[in-house]
């Protein structure tokens, strides 16, 4: 305690009360930083989740098409098919 009483006589009390408040303010800034973080970390993974999803959807709505177009005897989208894939033409090369 005499440490410490000597080190406030030594910089002064408004130094001392200033870091003192900087540590309380280094303190907060971690732990806000450490919320933030595991939520960011949550909401990275729905989103992932959902663009799996908005993938698997494109490709039964593909599939689908094709389906029911051979079932017309229509040809296949083959434009599409191959966007679908993210080539601009049909060769899967």
């Amino acid at each position: 305690m005499k440490d410490f009483i000597s080190a406030i006589e030594t910089i002064g009390i408004p130094a001392a009360a200033a870091i003192g408040l900087g540590y309380l303010v280094w303190t907060l800034f971690k732990s806000l930083i450490s919320d933030i973080h595991k939520k960011l970390d949550t909401q990275h993974g729905m989103i992932v989740s959902l663009i799996d999803r908005i993938r698997q959807m494109d490709n039964d709505m593909i599939r689908i098409d094709t389906l029911v177009r051979t079932a017309l005897k229509l040809p296949p989208d083959v434009a599409r098919i191959a966007r679908s894939d993210g080539k601009k033409d049909t060769r899967r090369d």
